[in-house]
């Protein structure tokens, strides 16, 4: 079965989750119930913004909607961000960093494709572990390196 969630669901589903940070921060405050646990789960989903989208993006590009093409994603975030911070330190990397949004961004589309095109991806017997949905991870994380390589040189 080859369905995708389409672009119009998963930004749907990303407003979702969204909408329910927001109301947890705003629930948390002191204007309405005041309890800090549910004011800081509302910041944790809110301020990891970044990292939603980039597993959003990529269920929602990925054939079958696969839990691979998440981790793929998330795995790519975080080497762009990381990549490249230890290359400048002139970069924000914290929630209000404009680079963790194009990382998200990037590392979303990118782990989408990577599923799309190399989830059948068979290697020889040695590495046949790694094969398939496993091969994912690796070569979105191969080209995250490259991307994280670029922002680091380009990034002010």
């Amino acid at each position: 079965m080859q369905t995708k969630l389409g672009l119009g669901k998963v930004v749907g589903l990303m407003a979702v989750v969204f909408a329910i940070g927001a109301i947890l921060y705003w629930l948390g405050g002191p204007s309405a119930a005041n309890v800090t646990f549910i004011q800081a789960v509302g910041y944790a989903i809110l301020s990891n913004y970044a990292i939603i989208l980039a597993v959003g993006i990529s269920i929602g590009m990925a054939k079958e909607n696969q839990g691979a093409a998440a981790l793929a994603a998330f795995l790519g975030f975080e080497v762009i961000v990381q990549g490249a911070n230890s290359l400048t330190s002139s970069i924000d990397i914290g929630d209000k960093g404009s680079i963790v949004l194009v990382a998200g961004l990037i590392a979303g589309v990118l782990a989408g494709y990577m599923y799309n095109r190399y989830h059948k991806t068979k290697l020889p017997a040695v590495l046949a572990f790694f094969g398939g949905r496993r091969f994912v991870p690796i070569i979105t994380a191969g080209a995250c390196l490259l991307i994280a390589f670029v922002l680091g040189h380009i990034w002010h």
